[in-house]
């Protein structure tokens, strides 16, 4: 493993190896999930799992970037939603859209 420092938006734009997991637990405003779910999920192979953290369906739980990001990614139809623990969505990439 290889660790790489810097901004997301950056190194995602100049990523060039598939992952087949993608783990986003970033900034919580809707800029900063936005660039991390548009800048790194292409780069998610099919059959990949992308988990969101901090995904809090109610308001009064916690911020709303992490829950809209989650409906961004099923509404895509790109992933289906396969486990939920506790604030963790665990969802799949699909093999063919």
């Amino acid at each position: 493993m290889i660790p790489v420092v810097g901004q997301s938006p950056i190194i995602a734009k100049h990523w060039r190896t598939p992952v087949s997991l993608l783990f986003i637990d970033g900034g919580h405003t809707m800029e900063h999930a936005t660039n991390d779910y548009r800048g790194w999920t292409p780069h998610l192979m099919p059959g990949g799992i992308l988990a969101i953290h901090d995904v809090f369906p109610d308001p009064k739980d916690g911020g709303r970037p992490p829950f809209e990001i989650f409906q961004l990614a099923l509404r895509s139809e790109l992933f289906r939603e396969v486990e939920s623990v506790e604030t963790l969505r665990i969802l799949r990439r699909v093999e063919d859209p």
